[in-house]
């Protein structure tokens, strides 16, 4: 008996709509905190963000947010901790709920009719008395020519419409509802990769920076950088980068090649493959018919990124610093002065040293995602500009009771007030015809 109550109590506690707003207002409480503080980074990051004052040391309780309560209270991880997802199913589950225990009793609450055999003071309309008798059928002929649904019962009539306005907070429920298990979907199944791609080398689905607890990275695919490559706009400054990237699924020998850039992603097999980064690495040059590659050094300097190197020719050394792909490469002696300019596949004489660059060695960045909550979420977001647009079908009661000479109207709407007086005007003017009619 006492654990029949106890599951009536949880039940009602769950399904009551006040317990899931304090629920849906402590979940935006950890989305902001969330927003606040900048998740899944590493240890050092926090550290230098959020240090520890030599105050806060000595303090018993800490004043200021800091690393180690980061860490700590999991903070950095807010939305895969513990408590976030007991929040989240919880409120779905209260959700799921009320949906089924109140919002479908009320949507089939409101097709039954409701008769009303006096005159409600509450939402009277119209009462005007008559020298003869009014007929019911041009009052409901009228009614159903404004689309209402009609119920007749001796003198009373009761007419609704719009029953669609009713299912729009259904909707809202159930896209929640949706967008909830697609997070749930993502933050469990989730993955994404980041990789630094050599141009022209093959690469594995690996480096991963964040999965979830039941991800599966798929070991069938791999891929290649084909090509990369920088449009510039007329200053120098860079417009877009591009990858040409070739994907591979050796069990089912599928191939598939795009040309991405930012904001242009790839699509295959459930990855998402995204332009993200690139970079200099190393440079291809010819000395006196000998190739060797040499590693390069980003260099920051007033805002402008160059990337630096120096080798060593005929036991003299020498600096080569470029700006870009398409920029002009400058050749210095161990002294800092400079020689020669130089450009891709072209021969120099220095000091009697042949030197030829043949080739500028880059490395493209990929973020390879897959996230299979992502298009639960998109229905979630559909669903819900759907119930926005049910929204604005208006609600609308009506109440006639006739007697031998003497009619009395009363209604009400929960919206579209101007569109509900309108059917007023027309119900009395096809009253008053009909009267004319008879007389």
């Amino acid at each position: 008996m006492v654990y029949k109550i106890f599951k009536l109590d949880l039940f009602k506690t769950l399904s009551n709509l006040t317990f899931a707003i304090i629920l849906l207002l402590i979940i935006a409480l950890f989305s902001v905190t969330g927003t606040i503080i900048e998740q899944n980074k590493s240890l050092e990051y926090y550290q230098i963000k959020y240090p520890i004052s030599a105050n806060m040391q000595q303090a018993y309780i800490p004043t200021q947010l800091n690393w180690q309560i980061i860490k700590n209270y999991q903070l950095d991880q807010i939305y895969s901790s513990l408590p976030f997802l007991t929040l989240i199913i919880i409120f779905s589950i209260s959700l799921i709920l009320c949906t089924f225990s109140t919002q479908l009793p009320s949507l089939k609450y409101a097709k039954r009719w409701k008769f009303r055999q006096a005159s409600s003071k509450q939402h009277e309309l119209y009462q005007q008395q008559y020298n003869h008798y009014i007929t019911h059928s041009s009052i409901i002929y009228k009614l159903c020519q404004l689309k209402y649904y009609n119920f007749y019962q001796k003198q009373c009539i009761y007419s609704y419409k719009g029953l669609a306005g009713k299912i729009a907070p259904i909707f809202v429920h159930f896209s929640i509802i949706l967008l909830l298990i697609g997070s749930l979907t993502s933050i469990f199944t989730s993955f994404y990769l980041q990789e630094m791609i050599p141009v022209g080398e093959h690469f594995n689905l690996q480096n991963t920076a964040q999965s979830g607890l039941f991800s599966k990275i798929p070991e069938e695919l791999t891929g290649k950088v084909n090509d990369f490559s920088i449009e510039y706009y007329p200053n120098k400054s860079i417009k877009q980068f591009y990858s040409s990237v070739t994907m591979y699924n050796h069990k089912t020998d599928k191939v598939y090649k795009k040309l991405i850039s930012v904001n242009d992603p790839m699509q295959f097999e459930g990855l998402t493959i995204y332009q993200t980064d690139w970079k200099i690495y190393g440079l291809r040059i010819n000395i006196d018919n000998q190739i060797i590659q040499i590693p390069v050094t980003k260099l920051i300097n007033n805002n402008q990124t160059y990337w630096g190197t120096t080798f060593i020719a005929n036991n003299q050394r020498y600096s080569i610093i470029l700006s870009g792909l398409n920029n002009s490469i400058m050749c210095y002696d161990k002294n800092g002065q400079f020689l020669t300019q130089l450009t891709i596949d072209e021969k120099r004489d220095i000091d009697n040293i042949t030197i030829q660059i043949k080739s500028i060695l880059t490395s493209t960045g990929l973020q390879i995602k897959q996230d299979g909550g992502l298009y639960i979420v998109y229905s979630s977001f559909f669903l819900l500009i759907i119930s926005i647009i049910i929204s604005y079908f208006s609600y609308s009661q009506l109440w006639i009771i006739t007697n031998m000479n003497s009619i009395n109207i009363s209604g009400k709407t929960n919206r579209g007030h101007i569109h509900f007086e309108y059917d007023l005007l027309q119900i009395m003017i096809g009253i008053s015809k009909s009267c004319k009619l008879i007389n």
